[in-house]
């Protein structure tokens, strides 16, 4: 099992991306029809993998939303072997139990993972359309209002996801960029009349210090999802309906 781990495990929290390719075989972890017997096996050996079950892992229907829900284990299993239980639209949940497993999926989208220190993690879907509309910034916020999280207890890992390098973005993106609640201007670069580069790993950044979540709680992964075939399904790259999950849950 290919799990590239979070920098700041430790014994009370994981955090992990899970590699697409497992020993060059496909490892897709994303329903694409309904029930698929070959996605719940690979789940399974996830769950081996990490000395749990299918009953201590959630799994949201994702739609580029701000939506993010509390789960607890009573939820545990939905969305595992079935979209039919699955919570939706959802892209980002958190819990307070132990031995909750969240998932969040991505190809070529941010995964962010949050640990805070009293004994809460989240995991957060963040596409360019929730990095412009602000979810992490949203999930945050919510989190110091109303689950008394200050914010220099968080930690937060913005997963393996495009890289500003291979960002390309036109008009219809940038422009919602602007719209943003601080200043966005150092985070494009326009190289065309027509395009630009966009940084979103560090517009994702950006709103966790702005919320005062200290810079060396924050790990910000290297890897870029259409440079690393070997590991990672990139959409922009092949169109691929597989996707990559990142990982998250407390320990004890």
């Amino acid at each position: 099992m290919k799990l590239l781990p979070w920098s700041m495990n430790n014994d009370l929290f994981e955090g992990y991306t899970v590699a697409g390719y497992q020993d060059g075989k496909l490892f897709d972890m994303q329903f694409h029809d309904g029930n698929d017997e070959e996605i719940i096996a690979n789940r399974k050996r996830l769950a081996e993998a990490l000395h749990t079950d299918l009953k201590h892992m959630v799994a949201p229907m994702q739609r580029h939303t701000t939506n993010f829900l509390k789960v607890s284990l009573k939820d545990g299993g939905r969305g595992i072997t079935s979209l039919d239980d699955a919570f939706e639209p959802i892209d980002a949940t958190y819990t307070r139990d132990t031995d909750l497993l969240l998932y969040t999926f991505h190809a070529d989208c941010c995964p962010v993972l949050l640990y805070h220190e009293s004994h809460l993690v989240a995991a957060i879907h963040s596409g360019w359309k929730g990095t412009v509309t602000q979810i992490v910034s949203k999930v945050v916020s919510y989190l110091i209002a109303n689950e008394n999280c200050a914010p220099e207890g968080f930690y937060a890992y913005i997963g393996p996801s495009l890289e500003m390098r291979n960002f390309e973005a036109m008009d219809d993106i940038i422009d919602q960029v602007k719209k943003m609640d601080f200043d966005t201007s150092s985070f494009y670069k326009k190289i065309d009349d027509k395009h630009y580069l966009l940084d979103s790993k560090s517009l994702i950044l950006q709103q966790l210090l702005n919320l005062g979540v200290p810079r060396d709680h924050i790990e910000v992964s290297p890897y870029c999802t259409t440079e690393h075939e070997d590991l990672f399904f990139s959409y922009r790259k092949t169109k691929t309906a597989c996707r990559n999950i990142s990982i998250i849950r407390l320990k004890k």
